[in-house]
Protein backbone atom coordinates (compact mmCIF):
# COMPACT_ATOMS: atom_id res chain seq x y z
CA UNK A 1 0.00 0.00 0.00
CA UNK A 2 1.45 3.40 -0.98
CA UNK A 3 2.45 5.84 1.72
CA UNK A 4 0.87 9.27 2.01
CA UNK A 5 3.97 10.87 0.47
CA UNK A 6 3.84 8.47 -2.48
CA UNK A 7 0.17 9.32 -3.05
CA UNK A 8 0.96 13.04 -2.99
CA UNK A 9 3.77 12.51 -5.49
CA UNK A 10 1.41 10.66 -7.84
CA UNK A 11 -1.19 13.44 -7.55
CA UNK A 12 1.41 16.11 -8.31
CA UNK A 13 2.70 14.11 -11.24
CA UNK A 14 -0.80 13.74 -12.66
CA UNK A 15 -1.47 17.45 -12.29
CA UNK A 16 1.82 18.28 -14.04
CA UNK A 17 1.01 15.89 -16.89
CA UNK A 18 -2.43 17.45 -17.39
CA UNK A 19 -1.00 20.98 -17.31
CA UNK A 20 1.54 19.94 -19.93
CA UNK A 21 -1.25 18.56 -22.14
CA UNK A 22 -3.26 21.78 -21.83
CA UNK A 23 -0.25 23.96 -22.59
CA UNK A 24 0.30 22.23 -25.95
CA UNK A 25 -2.44 24.41 -27.43
CA UNK A 26 -2.60 27.62 -25.34
CA UNK A 27 -5.10 29.30 -27.69
CA UNK A 28 -7.72 26.60 -27.15
CA UNK A 29 -10.55 27.17 -24.73
CA UNK A 30 -11.86 23.98 -23.15
CA UNK A 31 -15.42 23.28 -22.08
CA UNK A 32 -16.07 21.47 -18.83
CA UNK A 33 -17.05 18.39 -20.85
CA UNK A 34 -13.78 18.50 -22.82
CA UNK A 35 -11.77 18.74 -19.60
CA UNK A 36 -13.66 15.79 -18.13
CA UNK A 37 -12.96 13.76 -21.26
CA UNK A 38 -9.28 14.74 -21.20
CA UNK A 39 -8.92 13.69 -17.56
CA UNK A 40 -10.86 10.46 -18.16
CA UNK A 41 -8.66 9.58 -21.15
CA UNK A 42 -5.54 10.33 -19.10
CA UNK A 43 -6.72 8.06 -16.26
CA UNK A 44 -7.62 5.24 -18.63
CA UNK A 45 -4.19 5.49 -20.24
CA UNK A 46 -2.39 5.26 -16.92
CA UNK A 47 -4.33 2.16 -15.90
CA UNK A 48 -3.18 0.14 -18.91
Amino acid sequence: MPTENERKDVQKSMAYDLIHLLERNPEKTYTVQELKELIDTYIQGTQQ
